[in-house]
This record gives structure tokens, sequence and C-alpha cells, in this order.
């Protein structure tokens, strides 16, 4: 009993001092972006001495893509303003990151922090809302909407997080309770993100089928009730109207003439450092001022969504086989119908942001594999397949 009560006293500490993390970042707007890639970072140099597993040859293909783009893409006439490369060609880094570090999961059980993650995060964002609402007094009938809750990041990542989370959960750690599933679709509804949404349709039929019929009418009211609610939150039907995803797609697609064997065509795309078309990037100068600082930069990272910036700086076919070398790292230690789901969240918000260049969204997919690895590998051996 009393090692219980110091079990929740612990945790209710834990959560006390997130409250303060997350409304000391939400009115001092502290720049956070760097913080995945710092605990990515740390972690490879401390596991370094540890590395005993066969190199996977796309290990290779990533770093060849990398150096190819980073070396011989071509240089843009207007060098006024530098393209942020590096978060472009984080995808390659993180390939070579899952070839080389798969197999070595961390020695202490992930389950206790992905459990606090789905336990926790939704109460974080109620209170997020609520610092909202102390701040901007917006009306209750669009709080939601507009809040757009997070913890540290930029809610699309986090939502990626949460939902590997879930994953691992449910389908490596086995703990299939519909209280899971409630919170899952309550962080849905409360974050009221697109592409959250997509993953959270996209692996609701799998868990689904680990129920019973009865509780599988339960959880199914439960999604359609938070997916209603985005949908008429986000007025899905009307986006194409909007500064959206649909409107920097057609901006890139622009620069083919709307042409797909035009975009074949460039078989490696622009390059990383090349801008957008003046004439077209000029269309949209608030968004080139809010995600790249300028409105007459012409950086392709304001065209935000992963999939088509990847279709203009590295062609159709490097950006498809990003996709497919994560799934085929992550099989290679879980298995083909695992991985697809474990992939799936950060596919889906590549439609998005930056996906598969975003480190929250890696670090989702790599937790997941460790998760897989400690449960079914112990002794931490990678499983050739």
């Amino acid at each position: 009993m009393q090692h219980k009560l110091a079990d929740i006293k612990s945790l209710a500490g834990f959560f006390i001092i997130c409250m303060l993390i997350n409304a000391l970042v939400f009115f001092k707007s502290i720049p956070v972006f760097f913080i995945p890639d710092a605990i990515l970072l740390a972690y490879l140099t401390y596991k370094l001495k540890d590395l005993d597993q066969k190199i996977s040859p796309l290990f290779f293909v990533g770093g060849v893509l990398f150096f190819g783009f980073y070396l011989f893409s071509p240089e843009p006439s207007d060098l006024e303003y530098q393209n942020k490369f590096l978060v472009t060609l984080k995808p390659f880094i993180y390939i070579c990151i899952l070839a080389l570090y798969s197999s070595n999961a961390p020695k202490k059980s992930l389950y206790p922090f992905i459990k606090g993650v789905v336990v926790f995060y939704p109460f974080l964002l109620i209170w997020n809302i609520a610092l909202f609402f102390i701040k901007n007094h917006p009306p209750l009938s669009r709080l939601i909407p507009e809040a757009r809750p997070f913890f540290i990041f930029e809610n699309n990542f986090e939502i990626t997080f949460y939902i590997s989370c879930f994953i691992a959960l449910v389908f490596i750690y086995k703990d299939r309770s519909l209280k899971n599933y409630f919170l899952l679709a309550m962080v849905i509804l409360l974050a009221n993100s697109r592409s959250g949404l997509l993953s959270f349709i996209l692996i609701s039929p799998f868990y689904f089928w680990t129920l019973d019929i009865k509780k599988r009418l339960i959880a199914f009211s439960a999604a359609v009730i938070a997916a209603g609610f985005v949908v008429v939150g986000r007025n899905i039907t009307q986006i194409s109207g909007n500064v959206d995803r649909l409107q920097t797609l057609n901006l890139m697609w622009s620069t083919y003439d709307g042409s797909f064997l035009e975009l074949l065509s460039y078989p490696f795309g622009h390059g990383i450092y090349a801008k957008l078309p003046t004439y077209l990037c000029i269309k949209l100068p608030d968004f080139a001022e809010w995600f790249v600082g300028n409105s007459n930069n012409c950086d392709p990272i304001m065209l935000q969504a992963f999939y088509t910036r990847g279709l203009f700086q590295f062609g159709f076919y490097v950006t498809l086989l990003i996709p497919i070398m994560f799934f085929l790292l992550v099989r290679r230690e879980t298995g083909t119908k695992l991985a697809m789901l474990i992939v799936a969240p950060m596919a889906c918000v590549a439609t998005s942001v930056g996906g598969f260049s975003n480190g929250l969204a890696f670090l989702g997919v790599l937790m997941c594999v460790y998760a897989y690895v400690q449960v079914h590998h112990p002794n931490h051996q990678p499983l050739h397949r």
C-alpha cells in the first residue's frame, strides 16, 4: 500500500512539473525545436559503445542520398536567403540511424514511460486549453478549435508521437483496455488535427479487430464522436479555399505545369538549395513569413508538408523511396504487419508537416521498435528477416 502511494505521489509530482513546463512554453514562447534531436543525439552517443548489430545495406543508401543532395544539388542564383536544407536532409540521417541502432534498445523498460504518456497527455491538453482561455478569452463554442492545444511542440508532431505510444501500448505490450482507446479518442478530439485524424482512422480498425463485438461497438462509437468533432471543427469539406496544404501542393504542382510526366522528368527534383519560383511563392507571402521569417524568402520549406516539398526538392522517385526505406528498416525488427502500423503515423503527418524530417515523429518510430526489441528480444540481439 505504501509502495503504491509513493508511486501515485511520484506521478502526481511529475504531472505538476509537466504543467509548469507547458505554462512556461505557452507564455514565454521558448524555442524548443531542437529538443527531440538533442535527445536523440544524447541517446546515440550513450549507446555507441553497445553497437553490435549487423548494418542494414539501407545505411549506405541513406548516406549516398544525404551526401548526393548535399554536394550535388544545383546552387540557386539568389543566395540572399539560404535554404534550411539541413531540415530537408534529416530523413536520410534518420534512415542511417535506424540502420545502425534499431536493435540497441535501452536496458530499462519503456513501458512505464509509454503508459504514462498515454494516460497523462490528454489532461495536459486540457490544461493547455485552460491556459489558452485565460490568455485569449475566446467564445466557448470556438475554444477547442482555436486553441489547438499542445504540450511543448506543434501539436501535429505531438499527436504523431502520442499515437506511436498507443501503438506500442496496444500492439506490443498487449494492453488493449478500452480506457486507452478512449484516451486516444479524447486526444484526437482535443487536438483537432487533420493529420492526427488520418492516423487515427488508419489504426483504429486494427484495434477494433482485437476486441469482442460489444467492446468493438463501444470503441467505434468513441471513434465516430472524435472524428465527427474534428471534421466539423476544422471544416474539412471547405479547406481548398484556405491557406492550407492543398494550396501549397497546388503551388508546387504549378512548377511542373500540372504535368505528371514533367514531374518525372526531374528524377532528383530541383535539389535542396533551389528556391520556389518567385512568381509562385509571392502568392502566399503570409505563409512564407510564417514559416521562414520573411515574405521574400522562397525556401521550399514554406510548402510545409513533407510530400509536397519532397516532390519539389527530391523528385518523385526519392520521395517515394523514403517511406519505403523507413518501412523496410522497421520491418527488419518487428515484421511486416507491425511495421505498417508503426510507420503509419509518420507517413500520415507527412501530408501536413515535416513527418519523416521531424525528430519527435522519428523518436516515436524508434521508441516502438525499441519496445518490440525489449519484449521479444530481451538480449537486444538483432532480428534478421
